[in-house]
């Protein structure tokens, strides 16, 4: 009987786990509009504290696919691919009509560690497609090694971002400040129409 009464508690905590989750996923895709915002309006630039040695800074960008969709299920999804969609016209449009991220590819430049590319969905932000820097062939470590190590500092990187985000998120002066500098980036992210002569 005891058995049973742990197996029902931890089916309940798993079941409130879910549930939570579920309740929070809108963060998900506030996460890829403010790493947009953020990218476009920082130059994407922060640092990471890595485990095996010092602080290394990085440089995030939007790559070369966006999609967007409404939080209404009758709207269509916009695509936005090849290139550099996130400067589109396109994709300001989606934006200013009140469109969220649901998933986009990016870059992250971590200094003297290389080039790493991934998409991240809107609705877990689980890293799909993630592209490496080459391996080393001058060092001890074995490419296996390496690449453990690269899919890790990635995560740092990424869990870095995160918390940026959610330090901002869940501050007194989110609601005014911050969502009226993302409204204005907004506002601002569509080309004006060039004058024919």
């Amino acid at each position: 009987m005891a058995n049973s009464g742990k197996n029902n508690a931890s089916h309940e905590l798993r079941d409130e786990i879910h549930n939570q989750s579920l309740h929070k996923s809108f963060l998900h895709r506030e996460f890829l509009t403010w790493l947009w915002y953020f990218a476009e309006t920082s130059e994407g630039r922060f640092d990471i504290v890595t485990k095996k040695g010092p602080k290394k800074s990085a440089q995030i960008w939007m790559d070369d696919r966006i999609v967007l969709t409404a939080k209404t299920g009758r709207a269509h999804e916009h695509i936005i691919k090849g290139g550099v969609p996130s400067t589109s016209d396109e994709a300001a449009v989606a934006l200013e009509s009140g469109k969220s991220v649901k998933e986009m590819r990016i870059a992250v430049e971590i200094e003297d560690c290389g080039l790493f590319q991934a998409t991240l969905g809107g609705d877990d932000i689980t890293p799909k497609g993630l592209v490496l820097p080459e391996p080393n062939p001058n060092v001890e470590n074995s490419v296996l090694d390496q690449r453990i190590d690269a899919v890790d500092l990635f995560s740092v990187a990424i869990d870095t971002l995160f918390l940026k985000f959610m330090d901002e998120r869940t501050d007194k002066l989110w609601d005014t400040s911050r969502m009226n500098s993302i409204r204005n980036w907004i506002k601002t992210r569509r080309h004006e129409p060039k004058t024919i002569h």
